[in-house]
This record gives structure tokens, C-alpha cells and sequence, in this order.
């Protein structure tokens, strides 16, 4: 009998010093006594709460390195496809867009192996190649005005001049891509015959890239704005 009360004194003990101890610390941090109160009711939950916070850290901080490792992965992948030539260029580039899919390593495969078709006359596989992309990537996407520009010339240089237009004009919303799609929209609306439209984009182009103060246009465009100054002089005779 006596050996039961002892084993229900010490327990009883044991479990008055946890709390005083639990107490003790939580009136050291000088709570209000309700939030005390409120702590020690709860405890089970905030712990809980906590347990699911440092989990969800802990899984993002994991997928983040994560997607640090495939973005280099895909990076090498894509550079060492580009030392490789033929068939076994396109075969890498190919397997880069298909394994990386969701970097942008993959975005500038699709890119190479529609220059690649392009190259080989295959114009309607690099049009519907680049048509796919143009449409996948999201409008803050900092590589849809590439591909855009890329999309565009090829529409130009198959003779689809409408639809070069409008994939002009949309690129012409990007900052830094002004002055190439002023001379282009200048250079077909010239080729098809409409002189109005291609003398405004001419001009507007020469009024975009024209000297200010002392500092004079950027090298790489003294020559093209001659060549949109000669156009523009021929429209105008």
C-alpha cells in the first residue's frame, strides 16, 4: 500500500515540476497572463502549427537547391550539344528540350533547332516550331521578345508578310526592340507596296535612333541607319 502512494507521490511530483517548469518560462518572457493562459491551452496545436511551418521550409529550401542542380544539369547539357555538329547536334538539342523541359536551357534548344531547319530550307518546321514556343511562353517570359524577333524574320523571309507584321507590332510593345522593328515594319510595308506606312516607320525609326546632345548612335547602328536613311530618301523622291 505504501508503495503505491510513494509511486502516486512521485508521479504526482513529476508532473507538478514539468509545469512549474513550463510556467516558470513563459513568466520569464513577461506575457500578459491571458496570452499565458492562452498558450498553455493550446500548446498542442501551436506545436503543430510549428511542426507544419519548419516542414514546409524544409521542402522548399530542398526543391530550391533542387532546382539549382537541374538548372546547371541543363545548362552543360545545352553547351555540350552546341560543340557537337549534324545529326548529332540536333539529336542533343532534341534530347536537352525533352529532359529539361521546364528550364530555359530547353527554350534555347527549340530556338537552335528551329535555326537549324531554317538552314536546311525546312521553313514550315521552324514556323510551326517557333509558332509552339511563341505560344507556350508566358508575356513576362524575358525570352518570348526573341523568339518573337526570330518568328518574325522567318515570316519575312518566307514571304508570309501579314503575319510578320503582327508578330512585329506585338514586339513592338518590348522595351530594346523598337528601333529593329521600326526598320522591319519599314522594310515590308516597302516591299508591299504600301510607301505611306514604310516612310512613318522609316521616319520614326531615324527620330528613335537619332544623335543626342554629344553622344552619337551605337556603332552597330550607324550602318543600318544609313541603310533606312537611303530607303527612306528613295520613298521620298
Amino acid at each position: 500500500m505504501s508503495k503505491q502512494q510513494s509511486s502516486f507521490h512521485l508521479d504526482d511530483l513529476r508532473g507538478n515540476a514539468h509545469v512549474e517548469q513550463h510556467n516558470g518560462m513563459l513568466d520569464q518572457l513577461d506575457l500578459p497572463p491571458g496570452l499565458i493562459g492562452f498558450l498553455q491551452k493550446n500548446q498542442r496545436k501551436i506545436w503543430t502549427v510549428v511542426v507544419i511551418i519548419a516542414a514546409v521550409v524544409i521542402i522548399a529550401a530542398l526543391y530550391d537547391s533542387y532546382q539549382t542542380y537541374s538548372l546547371s544539369k541543363a545548362a552543360k547539357a545545352y553547351d555540350a550539344a552546341l560543340l557537337l555538329e549534324g545529326e548529332q547536334r540536333i539529336a542533343a538539342l532534341d534530347k536537352v528540350n525533352a529532359e529539361y523541359s521546364s528550364t530555359p536551357s530547353a527554350v534555347w534548344s527549340r530556338i537552335q533547332l528551329a535555326h537549324l531547319e531554317q538552314e536546311a530550307g525546312k521553313y514550315k518546321e521552324a514556323l510551326r516550331r517557333l509558332e509552339a514556343l511563341e505560344s507556350e511562353l508566358g508575356e513576362e517570359d524575358l525570352l518570348k521578345p526573341l523568339v518573337q524577333a526570330n518568328l518574325g524574320a522567318l515570316y519575312e523571309q518566307n514571304k508570309e508578310l501579314e503575319k510578320a507584321v503582327a508578330v512585329y507590332e506585338k514586339l513592338q510593345k518590348k522595351e530594346g526592340f523598337e528601333g529593329m522593328v521600326l526598320s522591319s515594319l519599314g522594310r515590308i510595308y516597302e516591299s508591299m507596296g504600301k510607301k505611306e506606312q514604310a516612310v512613318a516607320m522609316y521616319q520614326r525609326y531615324m527620330s528613335l535612333t537619332e544623335k543626342k546632345g554629344e553622344e552619337g548612335p551605337a556603332p552597330q547602328n550607324s550602318l543600318a541607319r544609313d541603310m533606312v536613311q537611303a530607303s527612306l530618301n528613295r520613298l521620298l523622291q
